[in-house]
């Protein structure tokens, strides 16, 4: 006979002689319903065989486990026995664990592991999916643009339990996807978990087990001695361990083997890796990979690190191609293939990963990248509807198909999933964003009429909103209503301002309307000038300020705001080539309107030259940048003379038809004198200065002499006069053959290399990077 106690501590008798099953319900449809676990261990006793035992009455939940059974045999209570006080009278006395089982739903599995997991793949809580295999669980999780999938193969060794993660893969990542398995199980097992090797070891999980249940039931841990676990169990959602004191060793399948060895065969790598210092990680998998050759997986983790190392596409292509073809390699010949310009075969590697990939969000992605790099238009729609299919809820899929579908005239598609956007939007804000960024959208394509409907929408969620109300003016100017447009664009400043904000672009587009309907010029550069610096619009509120006002004749606010323009040019970087070719645009103006406007050539190189340095296989630019150094190397002043120089005679002026590309500075009277009267072998006797205003008169009166130009260079070296030295050479090598260029681009580039020093010591740094690039180029 059993006894069982319940919650009120009282013993009942059952009719068998047998451990207590959890009777179920049935609900309404006649289904069998599972119990589910209780707040605090319910226990019974129970009589098997003579043995007076303790088992669970109901499940218990231990995080995300369930246990479902437990069973501590009392082999030192004699028969007869009183069974009267029940489970209260019996939870001091030691007992041995006869069984336990715990299981494990994969959605509270994936909802215990989310909030742990935050930081592997970025700041903020992944998106995990966990769906159980035939040997542990698989992985994935998503943060925005990265994600991460990867295998756990679960094998338990006698009462310990050992989470082996492989297959890893993933994209966005920051690292190896491999070494991220490993943080990713160790901080979800923290702190019962830890990092040995290639694997997380679950030490004496038995144990743990039972000592967390018993004591919270006010009963005694019981002697878990010849206890073991037997092969996971796995069905269609959860995942089941048993332990037995009578199982023989755990019979595990042959890819759990297979996990297994190749564990113990880069433990030493993987540990290292995990510690994040990769270049040893590497030189470990190799040694591992002299061990056991080719081994797919080996050879992968190798690859990884290259990747995540950059600039070593080939090697790590070389380094798996040994083992298998990069095309069957999945995300990593992908990565790899289009690293090194093989786009075809970069496509047909994703999209077999892509349709391999259980993981929707991952797979996702990958259509994304293909997506990217597809050269051809079907190819690129039809990954972007797979990546919509595998992953409904990813915005990123949908606004990359509303785009694309946006190129191609399909605009009703296009509404169609900035709609379904809107319907999986939360909250009135959330919406009036996907309107605003649809219309956008619209817009930049030029569906003027639709653009207009939808900026109307997200107006109905936000009525007060600045943006918006920017956007449905440019839409009404852009439809030729630009009166509407402006008295739309005022409502939107007064809007930004009542808020306590300022618009720059709804600044900028007020200025503009201000100019073209009311021709009220110096409005617009009051808009423009409350701009501050620093945004990302300041270059081209800039930029409008020096039109304008030298549109109204303010040649010297003109020059002042495109100065300013300059410095803000001087924060945008190359890497942008769209922002750098608009910025790029701006100077080149600039130098337009120093030079034509104001006859600032000095200006004018200026603004060419950062407009170089953002756009340097720009040949027009090139071209303008090298004319005005011309110009200004032939306009070069001269010292002031001592005295007042006499009329020139008629028969020392040079005709015109001589006249040199390389305008020196006009001798003072004394010099030309002595070059009448001083023998040519006496001017190594003379100083500098003088010797370089005979030799610069000399170069006027026959431009085509190559020695004395040399000459006079060396003298200009000599008194660091290196501006005027860059102009002449500059001068020289435009109009010489090629056999001039090979002569004098070495001086060029030494002296491009001594301004651009004295400039970085000066603290212009800006300038300085023009010269270092221009003498960089002097060696292509």
């Amino acid at each position: 006979m059993a006894f069982g106690v319940g919650p009120g501590g009282r013993a009942r008798p059952f009719g068998r002689a047998e451990p207590l099953r959890v009777p179920t319900t049935t609900g309404s449809s006649g289904a069998e319903a599972k119990p589910r676990p209780t707040d605090r261990p319910i226990l019974l006793l129970s009589v098997q065989r003579g043995t007076l035992s303790i088992e669970l009455d109901a499940p218990f939940a231990v995080g995300p486990l369930v246990a479902t059974e437990l069973a501590i045999a009392l082999p030192s209570v004699r028969f007869p026995v009183d069974l009267t006080g029940g489970v209260t009278r019996f939870r001091h006395r030691r007992g041995v664990l006869g069984r336990l089982a715990v299981s494990a739903r994969t959605e509270d599995l994936a909802a215990f592991a989310a909030p742990r997991a935050r930081g592997v793949l970025g700041e903020g809580t992944p998106e995990i999916g966990i769906v159980a295999t035939e040997v542990g669980l698989r992985v994935g999780m998503r943060l925005g643009r990265a994600a991460l999938a990867f295998d756990v193969v679960i094998a338990p060794n006698e009462r310990d339990v050992r989470l082996v993660p492989e297959r890893a893969r993933g994209m966005g990542l920051g690292a190896p996807p491999h070494v991220l398995a490993l943080r990713v199980l160790a901080e979800v097992c923290r702190p019962f978990g830890r990092l040995a090797g290639s694997a997380v070891i679950l030490p004496d999980a038995v144990a743990s087990l039972v000592r967390h249940v018993m004591p919270a039931a006010g009963a005694r841990a019981p002697s878990v001695h010849g206890a073991r676990w037997e092969a996971p169990a796995v069905e269609e959602m959860s995942l089941s361990l048993r332990a037995d004191a009578t199982a023989s060793p755990p019979a595990l399948p042959a890819a759990a083997i297979r996990a297994i060895e190749q564990a113990e065969l880069t433990a030493d790598a993987d540990a290292i890796a995990a510690s994040g210092d990769l270049e040893e990680a590497r030189r470990r998998y190799l040694l591992a990979l002299e061990r056991a050759p080719r081994h797919p997986e080996i050879s992968s983790r190798i690859a990884w690190i290259d990747v995540a190392e950059g600039e070593r596409a080939e090697a790590a292509l070389s380094t798996l191609v040994d083992a298998i073809p990069a095309i069957d390699a999945g995300l990593l010949g992908g990565a790899l293939l289009a690293a090194i310009g093989d786009e075809g075969g970069a496509v047909a590697a994703y999209a077999r990963a892509a349709h391999a990939e259980a993981f929707g969000p991952l797979a996702a992605l990958v259509w994304l990248e293909v997506a990217r790099i597809s050269p051809e238009l079907a190819t690129r729609l039809d990954a972007l509807d797979q990546a919509v299919v595998r992953s409904p809820s990813l915005e990123d899929a949908r606004w990359a198909r509303i785009e694309a579908r946006l190129d191609v005239g399909d605009a009703q598609g296009a509404r169609v999933d900035a709609e379904h956007l809107e319907a999986a939007a939360r909250g009135p804000e959330a919406r009036h964003r996907i309107w605003s960024r649809a219309a956008d959208a619209f817009l930049s394509r030029g569906y003027v009429a639709e653009a207009r409907v939808l900026f109307e929408r997200a107006l109905r969620y936000a009525p007060d909103s600045p943006e918006a109300a920017l956007g449905l003016a440019l839409s009404l100017r852009a439809a030729g209503e630009g009166r509407r447009a402006l008295d739309l664009l005022a409502r939107a400043a007064s809007l930004a301002a009542r808020a306590g904000r300022t618009l720059p672009s709804v600044e900028i587009e007020l200025a503009r309307a201000l100019v073209e309907h009311a021709s009220d010029r110096p409005a617009a550069i009051a808009r423009v000038r409350a701009i501050p610096p620093g945004l990302v619009q300041t270059a081209e509120a800039r930029a409008l300020e020096g039109r304008w006002r030298a549109e109204l004749g303010d040649l010297a606010g003109a020059s002042l705001a495109l100065a300013r323009l300059r410095e803000a040019a001087e924060a945008v970087s190359p890497d942008d080539p769209d922002r750098a070719a608009a910025v790029a645009a701006m100077l080149v103006e600039a130098a337009d309107i120093e030079e034509n406007a104001r006859g600032d050539l000095r200006a004018a190189q200026r603004h060419l030259g950062i407009a170089i340095r953002l756009r340097p296989r720009d040949r027009q630019i090139g071209a303008a940048f090298r004319r005005i150094s011309t110009e200004l190397g032939r306009a070069a002043p001269a010292p002031p003379p001592q005295a007042a120089p006499p009329p020139v005679p008629a028969e020392e002026i040079v005709p015109s038809d001589r006249a040199p590309s390389f305008t020196p500075p006009a001798p003072s009277v004394e010099s030309a004198r002595s070059l009448d009267e001083a023998p040519t072998n006496d001017e190594d006797d003379e100083s500098d200065e003088i010797l370089v205003e005979r030799l610069t008169d000399k170069l006027r009166a026959n431009p085509h002499d190559h020695e004395v130009a040399l000459r006079l260079a060396d003298a200009l070296a000599r008194l660091g006069r290196d501006l005027e030295l860059f102009a002449l050479l500059s001068a020289r090598i435009e109009e010489g053959g090629e056999e001039v260029r090979r002569e004098l681009w070495p001086r060029r580039r030494a002296v491009l290399e001594r301004l651009a020093e004295t400039a970085r010591a000066e603290g212009r740094p800006s300038e300085a990077e023009l010269y270092e690039m221009m003498a960089a180029s002097e060696e292509d």
